[in-house]
């Protein structure tokens, strides 16, 4: 494609796709698709609040709405659960079964 002749406009309709596009396939350096996440996770949690979560939850195996309550009472008041389920999932520890010791 960005060695073709055809204008954006040509490469648009040949490709079916809007002209802001071919336009963006043209000048790419590489023809790998880029990727679709972003480069920084946003976050409300410093990098120790979540591994004081994670020792938490593989010490104590709290389940998610009891470990909840222990952060909110001890360390973040105003934590959501969601933020508090994808801390656990980011960090590979939101099943429960997983983390009990294995007989």
């Amino acid at each position: 494609m960005r060695q073709s002749n055809l204008s954006e406009r040509q490469l648009a309709e040949l490709f079916n796709v809007s002209r802001s596009t071919a336009r963006k396939w043209k000048n790419r350096d590489s023809v790998d698709d880029k990727s679709h996440c972003p480069r920084n996770i946003q976050t409300d949690l410093t990098e120790a609040q979540e591994g004081i979560i994670v020792l938490v939850r593989t010490t104590l195996l709290l389940p998610l709405d009891d470990l909840l309550a222990v952060i909110r009472e001890f360390l973040l008041p105003d934590l959501s659960r969601s933020a508090l389920d994808r801390c656990l999932r980011r960090h590979g520890v939101s099943n429960l079964k997983d983390l009990y010791p294995k007989d």
